[in-house]
């Protein structure tokens, strides 16, 4: 084997394979949110948890959570689907997505901060804003921001309802 032949084998051997970051799995955490329904204002917080499916670059996520306001509804959900991105190196993920079903009409979008692919657990952080004029129990337009932090609790593979169908 010549020397350049030799040094490739070496580099080969020296330089680790660039690993694929994957979102998929279960999470937990809270949602803090400013409100506004009917131009009164509110702020709470509240426990959520998320199911996450990645494929390629895009992802669905499955959520569940009580709402403060609409607390007499009892649990509800929302549907997701967004993209990632992930840095040069690999080392950091960021995204965003948007609201493609739910317990009720709304518009969602959000944005998930740039995270650190190797911490342990995976933690990260997102920005929504949500707008709904239906929701119910509430009359008129309800607006929130909300900041999410959520940790991954699990790897396994989440089942995911479709937002094409809204069932599982």
């Amino acid at each position: 084997m010549d020397k350049f032949a030799l040094s490739v084998c070496l580099i080969a051997l020296v330089v680790p394979a660039r690993a694929e970051f994957v979102l998929t799995g279960t999470y937990e955490g809270m949602y803090a949110c400013d409100s506004t329904t009917n131009g009164v204002p509110s702020t709470w917080a509240r426990p959520m948890s998320a199911r996450i499916k990645q494929s390629g670059d895009r992802f669905q996520m499955d959520l569940a959570y009580t709402d403060k306001q609409e607390q007499a509804q009892g649990a509800e959900s929302s549907l997701y689907e967004g993209q990632l991105a992930l840095s040069a190196d690999g080392s950091l993920m960021h995204g965003f997505f948007e609201a493609c079903g739910g317990s009720f009409p709304s518009k969602e979008i959000a944005r998930i901060f740039p995270s650190a692919t190797g911490s342990t657990p995976f933690s990260m952080s997102i920005t929504s804003v949500w707008v709904s004029d239906q929701v119910p129990g509430l009359p008129g337009l309800t607006t929130q921001v909300c900041m999410w932090s959520l940790t991954r609790t699990s790897t396994d593979v989440a089942q995911i309802r479709s937002c094409d169908t809204n069932t599982d």
